[in-house]
C-alpha cells in the first residue's frame, strides 16, 4: 500500500474571517472554495481507502460538514479571542474531519490519514482525546457531546462554543435538556 498522501494538503490557504465583517471578499470567497474542494477530495480519498480496505468509511458525514468546519477554522484564526478553537462534533463517525484538521495543523503527519480506521493506528471510528494527535475531544455516544460542550462554554465566559449537530443526537433526550439549560442560562454555544 502506498505510504505517502497523494494529496497536496499543503494548499491549504489560512485565511482569516471576522464575524463582524458582514461580507466577504472574492479572494476570501475563492479560498474558502479551494479549501472545501481540497478537504473534501482528501475525506473522500482517505474514507474511501479506509472502506476499501474493509475498516469501513464514513464518507457522507464529514464530507457534509467540511463547508462549516472550513469557516469556523478561518474565524478562529481571524478573531481568537471570540471562540474556543474546537470544531466540536456529535457525530462521532464524522471523526474523518478531526483527522483531516490535525493533519492540516501539522499534528498528524498527512501519511497517516492512510491507515484510517486500521487497528492500532490510533485512527478509531470516533475521536479519542489523548489517542490522536490534534484530537481535542473525545466522542461517540450520540447525545452526549451538547451537555459537555455547555460545561466547555461555562467554562470560558465571554467565548463562544461551536458543537456541530446531528440528527441522531437530536433524538436523544439528553440533548433537549442541554438545549434547555443553554437558553435557561445564555450559555454561548453555537
Amino acid at each position: 500500500m502506498t505510504t505517502s498522501f497523494p494529496i497536496d494538503l499543503g494548499t491549504y490557504q489560512r485565511i482569516t474571517l471576522d464575524p463582524s465583517i458582514p461580507t466577504l471578499t472574492d479572494e476570501q470567497r475563492s479560498a474558502l472554495k479551494a479549501n472545501v474542494e481540497l478537504c473534501r477530495d482528501a475525506i473522500v480519498f482517505f474514507t474511501a481507502t479506509g472502506a476499501a480496505r474493509g475498516v469501513g468509511g464514513h464518507t457522507g458525514g464529514p464530507y457534509d460538514t467540511v463547508p462549516e468546519v472550513v469557516i469556523l477554522d478561518a474565524l478562529f484564526r481571524g478573531t481568537p479571542d471570540s471562540f474556543v478553537p474546537t470544531f466540536f462534533d456529535e457525530a462521532g463517525h464524522r471523526v474523518a474531519t478531526q483527522y483531516l484538521m490535525s493533519a492540516l495543523n501539522g499534528d498528524l503527519p498527512a501519511e497517516q490519514l492512510m491507515r484510517y480506521r486500521e487497528a492500532h493506528q490510533k485512527l478509531p471510528g470516533h475521536p479519542e482525546l489523548g489517542l490522536t494527535p490534534g484530537v481535542k475531544f473525545s466522542s461517540g455516544r450520540l447525545g452526549h457531546m451538547w451537555p459537555y460542550v455547555n460545561g466547555v462554554a461555562l467554562a470560558n465566559p465571554g467565548k463562544t462554543v461551536f458543537c456541530l449537530g446531528s440528527d441522531g443526537s437530536q433524538q436523544e433526550g439528553n440533548d433537549a435538556e442541554a438545549a434547555r439549560l443553554a437558553v435557561a442560562n445564555h450559555i454561548n454555544v453555537k
